[in-house]
C-alpha cells in the first residue's frame, strides 16, 4: 500500500469512528425512555455495517451479511427454537405477513415487537449508509451533527433523559469531524499531495482547539436561564402529572373530600405535597366512590353499611385488606415497593392498585374504611412505604369475561356498581350503545368508550369549565353541550357510560405519579404536587378483578396486558403491550374528517390560550410519534435533496415550457449551467463560455450547447432581452436538460 493510500485509509477510519459515535448518541436514550432492550445487538449491527463500508465490501455481500445478522438476532430474541432447526421460519414468515398487512392498514400500534425491531435494524442500515455517503463521498456532516444536537437537547428538555454529558460529547465529536472534513475538502480541491504530516499539522491544533474550547465552556460560570422551564407546564397538561383537583365548589385546588357537586374551574397549584421513590411509575389511590347523583359523587348506603360492618383499626401499619385482583391465571403479579415522604404531615394513606401492606415506624393507627377503600390515620404522618402487586392482565380472560352470568349471581354487587340516577338523560345511554355497537365483548366496549374522548371535539381545559344547573346532568352537559373539562368530567362520563352498558365501574380519586426528578439503579424519584390531584376509572371484569382506565386527554396510566388470544401457535409467546397510550394514538390517527371538523368547530369557540394548551397536551402525549414522523420527513427531504439532479430537470422543463422572450431564455440558460454543475460537469474558473460549450458538447455528444451559448452571448451584447423569441432554441435546451438527468 502506498503512503497516500495508507494516509487515506487512516483518515477514513477516523471519520467512520466519529460517525459511529454520533449515531451512538441517538441510541443511548432509548433504554431509558422506551421499552427497548438489548441495545447491544443494535450497536454491534451498527459497527458491523460501518466496518463493511470502510473495507468496501461488495454491496451484495455486505447486504447478505447484514440480512443474516438481522434474522439471527430476531430469531434469538423472539423465537425459542434453535436457529439451525429452521422450525422458526414458518411462524416468522406468518408474523411478517401479518405485520405487513397491519402496516398497510396504518394500524401501527398493533405491530409486534419483532417487526418493530426489524424496522429499527433497517433504520440503522440506512443511517450507516448515509454516514458513509456524507463523510466519505460528500465530505460534509453538519446537517447530521445539527440534527443530533437538536435530538438530544429536545430529549433533555422534555423527557427524563439527562443529556448533560451527551451535549459535551456531541459537540466535541461534531466539531472534530467538521474540521477534518474541511481539511480533506480543501486538500482534494487544491489537489495537494506530498507531505506525510500535512493532515497531522491540521488535525493536531484542531483537536487542541476543540478540547480546549469544550473544557473552557464546561468550567466557565453559567448564567441562569432567561426563559422558564417549559416542562412543568407541559407536564401539568400532559401524561406525567398534569393533574387537576377533585373536590367541590367552582374553584378547586388539589385533593378534596367532598365530590357531591362537580364542575367549575380548577386553580393550578404547584406546591409539592409529597415525594416518592418507586420501582415503576404508578397512580396513587386515596379512595373510590360508587354513587353518581347527576351532579357529582357520594357514598352509597351499601358502602356506608359496609364501613359500619367491616370498619378496621390497625396499629402502626400492616396488611391492607382490599382485594383488587381475583386469584387464578387471569392476572399475574410482581411484588414491588414504593416509598412516600410527605412535605407536611398528611391524613391519608396513598397506595397503588394491588396494595398489600403498609410499612412504617410511626405509632399512628390506620383506620380502614372498606366501603370506599380509604385509609386514614388518627393523626397525620410524615412517611411510610407500601408493598403492592403490579399486575399483568390476560387479554383472553378480559375479552371472554362472562359479565351477564356474573351479575346474575351477584345482584348486590351489580346494583352498587351499575347504579345510575333515574333522571339520567336517555341520550347518554344511547351514546354509550352507539360507541360500542361494533364491539363483541365487554373489554372491547370499555376500551371503545375510553378512546372516544381522544377525538370527537373534546378539549382538555382547567378553566371555563361549566357547572350544571339544577335541571342539568353533569355528564350529559359535558358529553353534548360543552365538551370541555378536566379529569372529573372525563372519568365520571366514562363510569356512567360503562354502567349504562351493565359493566360494573367506580370512580377513583388520588394523584398521578408526578414529575420525575431523577432516576438511578431502577429507582425513580418523583415530586407530586397539588396539580397532580386526579380522578380516573376502575372497571370490574369477572375472573380478573378491577382494571384501571384513563379517559382523560393527555394522561396515560399504563396497564400491561399479556396477548394470549391470537392463536394456538402464539400461546407460548407473550407480548406485553401498553395499549392505554397506543390505542389513544390509533384513535387520533383514525379520526374521520367529520370528527376533525367537529373538533375544529369546538376549538374556535374558545380562546387562543385554550387551543394552545390543548395542542401542547397532544404534543406531550404523542411526542414519540411526532418525532418519528419528523425523522421520516427529514429522511425523505434528504433523499429528495440528494437526488435533486434527477427530478429538478423535469421541474425546469415544466417551468420554462411557455417561456418565449429573451428574459426567459437568459434564466433558462443560467438554469442549464446550474444543472450541468449539479450533474458533475461544472464550468471551471479558467474556462470561457465558448470553451465550456465545446467541452459539454464533447461530453454529451451534441452540438446544442454551442448553439445556445452563441445565442446567449449575442443576447448579452445586444442587451435587448425582451425582443428575443427563442422558440426555435427550445428543443436544443430541452435535449440538454434531459441529458443532465440521465
Amino acid at each position: 500500500m502506498s503512503s497516500i493510500r495508507l494516509h487515506t485509509a487512516i483518515s477514513n477510519l477516523m471519520l467512520y469512528v466519529l460517525g459511529f459515535f454520533l449515531i451512538w448518541e441517538w441510541l443511548r436514550p432509548m433504554e431509558q425512555l422506551t421499552n427497548t432492550g438489548n441495545i447491544l445487538v443494535f450497536i454491534i449491527f451498527l459497527i458491523l455495517s460501518l466496518a463493511m463500508a470502510y473495507l468496501r465490501f461488495a454491496p451484495i455481500l455486505s447486504g447478505l451479511i447484514k440480512l443474516v445478522y438481522i434474522i439471527f438476532i430476531l430469531q434469538s430474541l423472539y423465537y425459542e427454537t434453535s436457529f439451525l432447526t429452521f422450525s422458526w421460519i414458518g411462524p416468522f414468515m406468518a408474523e411478517m405477513i401479518d405485520n405487513i398487512a397491519i402496516l398497510f392498514d396504518t394500524n401501527w400500534p398493533d405491530l409486534t415487537n419483532m417487526f418493530k425491531s426489524l424496522l429499527f435494524f433497517i433504520l440503522l442500515w440506512l443511517m450507516s449508509y448515509l454516514i458513509d455517503y456524507w463523510l466519505i463521498k460528500r465530505r460534509r456532516i453538519f446537517t447530521f451533527f445539527l440534527l443530533t444536537m437538536v435530538y438530544i437537547t429536545v430529549l433533555d428538555t422534555f423527557t427524563p433523559y439527562n443529556a448533560y454529558a451527551a451535549i459535551i460529547r456531541t459537540t466535541i465529536i461534531g466539531f472534530t469531524a467538521m474540521g477534518m472534513l474541511t481539511f480533506y475538502r480543501m486538500r482534494d480541491k487544491e489537489n495537494i499531495t506530498g507531505s506525510k504530516f500535512l493532515a497531522l499539522k491540521w488535525i493536531a491544533p484542531l483537536l487542541l482547539f476543540v478540547f480546549a474550547s469544550a473544557a473552557f465552556a464546561f468550567a466557565a460560570p453559567k448564567a441562569d436561564p432567561l426563559w422558564p422551564d417549559p416542562v412543568p407546564f407541559i407536564q401539568t397538561i400532559g401524561d406525567k402529572g398534569g393533574g387537576e383537583g377533585t373536590g367541590t365548589g367552582p374553584h378547586r385546588v388539589g385533593y378534596g373530600v367532598d365530590d357531591s357537586r362537580l364542575g367549575g374551574d380548577f386553580e393550578p397549584d404547584d406546591t409539592v405535597v409529597f415525594q416518592t421513590e418507586v420501582q415503576s411509575p404508578h397512580y396513587w389511590k386515596v379512595e373510590t366512590k360508587d354513587s353518581y347523583t347527576g351532579k357529582g359523587w357520594v357514598q352509597s348506603e351499601e358502602a356506608i353499611q359496609m364501613n359500619g360492618q367491616d370498619f378496621q383499626r390497625i396499629e402502626g401499619a400492616g396488611d391492607i385488606p382490599f382485594v383488587a385482583f381475583e386469584s387464578g391465571n387471569s392476572v399475574t403479579t410482581e411484588e414491588k415497593e414504593s416509598k412516600v415522604q410527605f412535605v407536611e404531615p398528611f391524613d391519608y394513606l396513598l397506595y397503588p392498585i394491588g396494595a398489600k401492606e403498609a410499612i412504617a415506624t410511626f405509632d399512628a393507627m390506620m383506620i380502614v374504611e372498606t366501603g370506599n377503600e380509604r385509609i386514614s390515620f388518627d393523626y397525620p404522618v410524615n412517611s411510610y412505604s407500601v408493598k403492592y402487586e403490579e399486575p399483568e392482565y390476560s387479554l383472553d380472560a378480559l375479552t371472554n369475561a362472562d359479565m351477564e352470568g356474573y351479575l346474575r349471581g351477584n345482584q348486590e354487587f351489580a346494583a352498587r356498581y351499575t347504579q345510575l340516577p333515574e333522571n339520567l338523560p336517555q341520550r347518554v345511554i344511547d351514546l354509550a350503545n352507539e360507541i360500542t355497537q361494533d364491539e363483541d365483548n365487554v373489554f372491547a366496549k370499555a376500551r371503545a368508550i375510553e378512546n372516544y374522548f381522544f377525538a370527537n371535539g373534546f378539549v382538555y381545559s382547567q378553566s371555563d369549565v361549566a357547572v350544571p344547573a339544577d335541571d342539568e346532568d353533569y355528564v350529559d352537559q359535558f358529553l353534548f353541550e360543552t365538551k370541555i373539562g378536566y379529569c372529573d368530567n372525563y372519568s365520571t362520563s366514562m363510569v356512567v357510560m360503562l354502567r349504562a352498558l351493565d359493566i360494573p365501574a367506580r370512580w377513583v380519586k388520588g394523584f398521578t405519579e408526578g414529575e420525575l426528578i431523577q432516576q438511578e439503579n431502577n429507582i425513580s424519584e418523583y415530586d407530586v404536587t397539588n396539580n397532580n390531584a386526579h380522578s380516573w376509572v376502575e372497571a370490574y371484569f369477572p375472573g380478573t378483578g378491577w382494571v384501571t382506565f384513563e379517559p382523560t386527554q393527555g394522561f396515560s396510566n399504563e396497564n400491561t396486558y399479556v396477548n394470549d388470544v391470537r392463536n394456538e401457535a402464539d400461546t407460548d409467546t407473550e407480548e406485553t403491550e401498553q395499549p392505554q397510550q397506543e390505542e389513544q394514538e390509533q384513535s387520533e390517527a383514525e379520526q374521520t374528517p367529520e370528527e376533525e371538523t367537529t373538533a375544529s368547530d369546538q376549538s374556535e369557540q374558545f380562546s387562543f390560550t385554550k387551543w394552545w394548551s390543548a395542542l401542547k397536551a397532544f404534543a406531550a402525549d404523542n411526542w414519540q410519534w411526532i418525532a418519528g414522523y419528523a425523522a421520516l420527513l427529514l429522511v425523505i427531504s434528504w433523499l429528495l435533496f440528494w437526488k435533486r439532479h434527477k427530478w429538478l430537470p423535469y421541474y425546469y422543463l415544466w417551468k420554462f415550457k411557455r417561456g418565449k422572450n429573451g428574459t426567459d431564455f437568459e434564466k433558462a440558460y443560467l438554469t442549464l449551467l446550474k444543472l450541468l454543475k449539479l450533474s458533475g460537469w461544472g464550468k471551471q474558473e479558467n474556462m470561457t463560455l465558448r470553451e465550456y460549450a465545446k467541452y459539454i458538447d464533447h461530453v454529451l455528444d451534441s452540438s446544442d450547447m454551442a448553439v445556445l451559448t452563441a445565442k446567449y452571448e449575442e443576447l448579452l451584447y445586444k442587451g435587448k432581452r425582451q425582443d428575443m423569441d427563442w422558440s426555435d432554441l427550445k428543443a436544443s435546451w430541452e435535449r440538454l436538460i434531459k441529458k443532465t438527468a440521465a
